[in-house]
């Protein structure tokens, strides 16, 4: 439980338990359509987007272990707050692993890989945080992205923690709520009211916690639009 992360165990081990028979399906059809797509007779129909494939990854002559879904790295960027971005973004010199890797891949599918992503947090990628953890993908033909490397220090244990509130509106709501009951809780009587026939669970401590969950409610709003911080499930992709 208190073991630190890393993004690269991270994906693995939401890829074992999201391996649905849907999940499955969708790719078979991804790739049917692909191959459909760029067969002989269509090719020159489809010219344009065929160009597109000779920056592509073809996932027949590469590890399955380390080729993910689009789906996947969602749901890991929603867990743990992360940025999947254009390599771009990324300003710091890639590690010579990555590039050796690159040109491997390179030699491999006799092509000039295009099309990389980066997978890190906001502070790594403004360089606040030196000691981030990264994952570098290039994409592939059927949509789905390829590890290529991962480097950087251990995430800390408690991210998963720290990024919970700002996953989605509906966790964010649960967090004020139980914060809210906690704090309410935790009064005593004689702070709630000056009533001294009020026992503890009474009608006061209820008015009390409704005023502190509008209280807790305002502050958060002005947190999160103040300091610019909207919910991962709708910025994990934005800069």
């Amino acid at each position: 439980m208190f073991t630190n992360l890393t993004i690269e165990n991270e994906l693995i081990n939401m890829k074992s338990k999201n391996t649905l028979n849907d999940d499955l399906l969708i790719g078979e059809v991804n790739k049917i359509y692909s191959d459909g797509l760029y067969s002989g007779k269509t090719i020159l129909t489809n010219l344009e987007s065929y160009n597109t494939t000779f920056g592509l990854l073809n996932e027949e002559e590469i590890d399955s272990v380390n080729v993910f879904s689009p789906k996947t790295i969602k749901k890991i960027c929603v867990k743990l707050r992360l940025k999947f971005l254009d390599i771009e973004n990324y300003k710091q010199d890639l590690p010579f692993e990555a590039d050796l890797k690159i040109n491997n891949l390179n030699a491999l599918q006799g092509k000039d890989l295009q099309s990389f992503k980066i997978l890190t947090d906001e502070k790594s990628l403004k360089g606040k945080d030196l000691e981030g953890n990264y994952a570098l993908f290039a994409r592939t033909i059927y949509g789905n992205y390829y590890l290529i490397h991962s480097w950087g220090a251990k995430l800390k244990w408690y991210k998963k923690l720290a990024a919970f509130p700002l996953r989605n509106f509906e966790c964010l709501a649960l967090c004020l709520i139980i914060w809210t009951l906690i704090v309410t809780l935790s009064l005593p009587t004689f702070l709630i009211t000056l009533d001294k026939s009020a026992t503890y669970f009474c009608g006061y401590r209820i008015a009390v916690f409704f005023h502190l969950l509008i209280f807790f409610s305002g502050f958060t709003a002005y947190y999160i639009v103040g300091f610019k911080k909207p919910f991962s499930e709708s910025s994990w992709r934005e800069r």
